[in-house]
């Protein structure tokens, strides 16, 4: 299946979960996050904030800022895919974007990539590989690039987003590993 309908049917297959489904597998991926050594170890943890029928990950971001943990998330600041990483302190310091999504504000601090010791990455499919197919745009890719390379990318997603074989190209980005439901 090609990039386009995969992406199509995975929309689909997200966006038709129920609520109270959604609730369990955002709680049971959430758990495993905070339980992991992955989080257990890291001081400096970037994490998208979701949107619409994403994985939820506010609880989340809002444990790691009350666990002393520095949380930087990403913010688009150009059209053809630059994002950076600043850091929050509450979601007071977050705004919606031109698309809806909340990102930091401007007055946020920015947080150079080589100092993330993990990276927690969206995604609308993914497979054991490594493989990780985003929403087209290529800003994860090319944020992904400038991580260290001692920081985990972890792909979060749940269990029917994992699939056989994710179509890549010489420019994604592999994962190092996934957190599902």
């Amino acid at each position: 299946m090609d990039k386009k309908n995969l992406r199509k049917l995975m929309k689909e297959k997200r966006n038709s979960i129920t609520e109270t489904t959604r609730q369990k597998f955002d709680n049971d991926i959430f758990f495993k996050i905070i339980n992991s050594n992955y989080y257990k170890l890291s001081k400096v943890i970037f994490v998208f904030v979701s949107y619409n029928d994403e994985i939820n990950t506010h609880k989340l971001i809002k444990h790691a800022l009350q666990n002393n943990k520095k949380v930087v998330v990403p913010k688009v600041v150009s059209k053809n895919g630059h994002m950076i990483a600043l850091e929050i302190n509450s979601f007071d310091d977050l705004e919606p974007s031109n698309y809806g999504i909340l990102e930091p504000k401007n007055y946020c601090k920015e947080i150079p990539s080589k100092d993330i010791d993990l990276a927690l990455i969206p995604g609308l499919a993914f497979d054991l590989n490594g493989g990780r197919m985003g929403y087209g745009g290529g800003y994860y890719d090319r944020f992904l690039k400038t991580l260290s390379s001692n920081c985990p990318k972890i792909g979060i997603c749940y269990n029917f987003q994992v699939i056989q074989n994710v179509p890549m190209s010489e420019h994604d980005i592999k994962t190092d590993g996934l957190i599902t439901n």
